[in-house]
């Protein structure tokens, strides 16, 4: 161990000689300073969801959209306002035409739940079977063992908890809070895309030095231009295999193909865990359709696949492996902001976590940081 590694550990304690301590002790408290922040800002997140989250997903559009923007105004000479509109617009009018071609569908499977819930538990029966038989055996051992006592039920009355929330009230609430986010989200892309590099420019203004206006805007063209062609990306291959498991979920007589399709690119945006949703999912809905063994196999043995060809080389190919992110750092972006920002948090992490790592790169104090998120 050199001698500046040693200095930088300590030295060992001369009342206990058990080796080297902390020799400054401000850092364990600049430490705890600093959990207590990071513990601040993700309670403010939470909390604040509603009117952080629409203003994040806003932030990441305008990251994607920009480039397009910009095309727009320098080539095709429309004017930024109007380009920023027409974009604007037709984010608006794809989530439409995604809503309405998709509604139906799901709406027809969640009419027919009940049923086909049914219908999964009599296909499972042997499973069941074994299941059944556990479950009466710990009963007999509890009747002859009295382990639940004479107290051990409850009367309606005592097991109840207050009067239950209105169904309908909860609905209307759940979709006003959409969109109202939605509508924020919407506004806030369009004064982004069409304020251009105003942001920009005043932060050049305020820089000290010449090289200091210099290293904000290659820093800030950087960051823009990895982060939007990583997003547009994935964004792509996301459609890409969607529609490939659109059509193959068609070919193998699936009911309604175009659900599968666009589930399966909403949830590849979660890297790992999306996948496996969207296979379980099929995989029920396939042992509900079919009943030869070989059928039931292979929708989720197509997703399988399809994702195993994507994630080992499309993504790296196309996307790069630049941007490769560490599994553990993945993994605990989508727990922290799944318990953030529920699904939407979940499907934003990835993309979230390669811009905090672009900014960290190129923030020198914050290079550390951009280290733990690297893969390599």
């Amino acid at each position: 161990m050199s001698d500046e590694v040693e200095r930088a550990i300590g030295e060992p304690d001369p009342h206990n000689g058990e080796g080297p301590t902390l020799r400054n002790p401000l850092s364990i408290r600049s430490v705890t300073l600093s959990a207590i922040l990071v513990l601040l800002v993700l309670y403010t997140m939470h909390f604040a969801a509603s009117l952080i989250l629409p203003i994040t997903v806003a932030m990441l559009l305008n990251l994607l959209l920009s480039p397009i923007c910009r095309f727009m105004v320098t080539a095709l000479r429309i004017p930024l306002i109007a380009s920023a509109l027409v974009i604007m617009l037709g984010v608006t009018a794809t989530m439409a035409a995604a809503v309405y071609t998709l509604a139906a569908p799901a709406a027809e499977w969640a009419e027919t739940l009940p049923y086909e819930l049914r219908r999964l538990e009599y296909k499972l029966s042997w499973v069941k079977e074994p299941i059944k038989k556990v479950q009466e055996t710990r009963e007999q051992v509890d009747r002859i063992t009295n382990v639940k006592g004479d107290g051990g039920e409850q009367t309606e009355e005592q097991s109840g908890s207050g009067p239950s929330v209105s169904l309908v009230d909860a609905v209307l609430t759940e979709t006003s809070e959409l969109l109202y986010g939605v509508s924020v989200m919407l506004i806030l892309l369009f004064f982004l895309l069409s304020s251009g590099d105003a942001f920009l420019n005043k932060m050049v203004q305020v820089m000290p030095t010449l090289t200091d206006k210099k290293r904000v805007v290659e820093t800030a063209r950087d960051i823009q231009r990895h982060v939007s062609m990583y997003l547009g990306t994935i964004t792509l291959i996301n459609i890409a295999i969607g529609l490939v498991v659109a059509l193959a979920m068609y070919l193998l007589g699936m009911p309604n193909p175009l659900l599968w399709g666009a589930l399966l690119t909403v949830l590849n945006y979660i890297p790992y865990l999306g996948p496996l949703v969207c296979i379980a999912i099929v995989g029920l809905v396939s042992l509900l359709t079919f009943d030869t063994p070989v059928q039931i196999l292979l929708p989720p043995a197509v997703i399988l696949a399809v994702n195993i060809v994507e994630g080992q080389f499309l993504t790296p190919i196309l996307a790069g492996r630049r941007l490769a992110l560490s599994p553990v750092a993945v993994f605990l972006s989508l727990v922290v902001l799944g318990w953030i920002w529920g699904t939407i948090g979940v499907l934003i992490a990835v993309p979230m976590l390669v811009t905090t790592r672009l900014v960290c790169e190129h923030i020198e104090s914050l290079n550390p940081i951009a280290t733990f998120l690297r893969r390599h």
